[in-house]
């Protein structure tokens, strides 16, 4: 499993070469999570995900989701990026509205 969201990394960006981590994109639904949405419109937000486990942290312009397994995603100015368990950047890229519209729905 977790494969379901394999699909947003390739949302019209030119870099190329990035569905090879799709494998990572925890492949729980997180529909039911967007009646929290609200909560985030405020200037520092912070929660867990109780279907995930995903710890998704807003400040200002800045999301960062933490994901159980160590893996963390970022959103800030316009770019997106993926850092492996071990702190390691495996994604640096401008970000796709897909992107942001994933991460805000945690």
């Amino acid at each position: 499993g977790g494969n379901g969201n394999g699909g947003s990394s390739g949302g019209g960006n030119s870099s190329g070469g990035n569905s090879g981590n799709s494998g990572n994109s925890n492949g729980n639904g997180n529909s039911g999570n967007s009646g929290k949405s609200g909560s985030n419109k405020g200037n520092s937000a912070s929660h867990v995900n109780a279907t995930t486990g995903d710890k998704v942290d807003v400040t200002g312009n800045k999301i960062t989701v933490r994901h159980p397994d160590g893996l963390t995603e970022q959103l800030e100015n316009g770019r997106f990026r993926m850092e492996d368990a071990l702190g390691r950047t495996i994604i640096d890229r401008r970000a796709t509205p897909a992107d942001v519209s994933r991460l805000k729905a945690l």
